[in-house]
């Protein structure tokens, strides 16, 4: 079954992984026009995109070949949300490594704690709301009341802040797949994986659309554009 799963799977996250690309096209095309409309639009569809790419781009994980036990994931796919499932997976795949240096393995887990708490359950959290149609205004859990500080996150939502999720995401979901599927060999590429992540993370902290939008019109690329009467 759980290759049937994978298969399906496969499929799609291919097909999100071309979707995405014209995403990013529109929204490039919208920034040489400087169309701030367009910009605002498009962001909370791309943060809901990226929301369906990471629901089944887990799934693709859990059930890759050779990897899991069906009955493992089906402990996982219990848990209430992606980010309960994404910490049980994590848990379970570094309990899988069976070294017997437990320095090791506690710096490992560490390591993926922190990545996978800042940059994958965290933003789940906002895309979220956005899927629950609060795209202005963001109620608490029970709905009882405004979520001030969502609220906030939610203004504060930029496309390519998010569009550098994805990279992470997917580094990310690499160094566990090498969990699950070799928890013996794993540590051939786990910090050359968990290094490129952290790098990754510093070089690009400070990227934005305004930032984006400055490289653009430094670019011949742009300045072509524009002679051409187009902007």
């Amino acid at each position: 079954m759980s290759k049937e799963v994978y298969m399906a799977c496969c499929k799609n996250v291919k097909e999100l992984k071309s979707k995405r690309k014209m995403i990013v096209k529109l929204f490039n095309e919208a920034l040489r026009r400087n169309s701030k409309q367009d910009i605002e639009l498009l962001t909370p569809i791309y943060a809901l995109f990226y929301s369906a790419y990471a629901e089944v781009s887990f799934q693709k994980l859990i059930n890759t070949p050779n990897g899991f036990e069906q009955s493992v994931i089906e402990e996982i796919d219990k848990q209430r949300n992606l980010e309960e499932k994404w910490s049980k997976c994590v848990e379970i795949a570094i309990s899988n490594i069976g070294n017997s240096n437990k320095g090791e393995i506690a710096n490992k887990k560490k390591s993926l704690k922190n990545i996978l708490n800042e940059y994958i359950i965290h933003p789940s959290r906002i895309r979220n709301k956005i899927a629950h149609g609060q795209w202005m205004e963001c109620l608490n859990n029970d709905c009882s009341k405004v979520n001030v500080d969502v609220t906030y996150e939610i203004s504060s939502l930029d496309f390519v802040k998010l569009d550098r999720l994805f990279t992470i995401y997917e580094d990310f979901q690499q160094c566990i797949e090498d969990l699950i599927k070799s928890p013996k060999t794993h540590y051939r590429d786990f910090y050359l994986i968990i290094c490129k992540i952290e790098e990754y993370i510093v070089q690009t902290k400070d990227w934005s659309v305004e930032t984006k939008r400055e490289q653009l019109i430094k670019s011949n690329k742009y300045k072509n554009y524009c002679r051409r009467g187009i902007s």
